[in-house]
């Protein structure tokens, strides 16, 4: 259990939380301008933390009694890997759904963005109308 938390669990979650940032920050979705967005990227920053701060260091505890020969079952270790799987699990279903609609700041950006493509096609048109008469 020791070599699967410290070579799988940390890199494969710290992987999703960069690649999460990195996908957010790159993609006209952006991190701030859709709830979802930002609901994934909180709820993907504490998996992290709990992975990196509950459940590691539970096993290791367990992997230095069982070296001891003092190893006894504990239970709450299987809480930290149940809520991280459901925790993707719904962040997975909200990338798909989409259920929660544009920010603020991304109903502004939005905004900003479809007046300067009317601007920019209204500037088109009337320069093509100019020149065909």
């Amino acid at each position: 259990m020791k070599i699967f938390g410290d070579w799988l669990v940390l890199p494969v979650a710290l992987a999703s939380l960069v690649s999460r940032l990195v996908l957010s920050l790159r993609t006209s979705w952006g991190l701030t301008r859709y709830h979802w967005v930002h609901a994934k990227f909180w709820l993907t920053l504490v998996t992290v933390l709990l992975s990196v701060f509950s459940l590691r260091p539970g096993i290791n505890r367990l992997a230095d009694e069982a070296a001891a020969g003092t190893s006894r079952p504990d239970l709450g270790l299987l809480v930290a890997p149940a809520v991280a799987t459901a925790t993707y699990l719904f962040s997975t279903a909200i990338s798909v759904l989409k259920p929660w609609g544009p920010t603020k700041r991304g109903s502004r950006l939005r905004e900003a963005q479809s007046a300067a493509a009317r601007a920019g096609r209204s500037r088109r048109s009337g320069t093509e109308g100019a020149g065909i008469g």
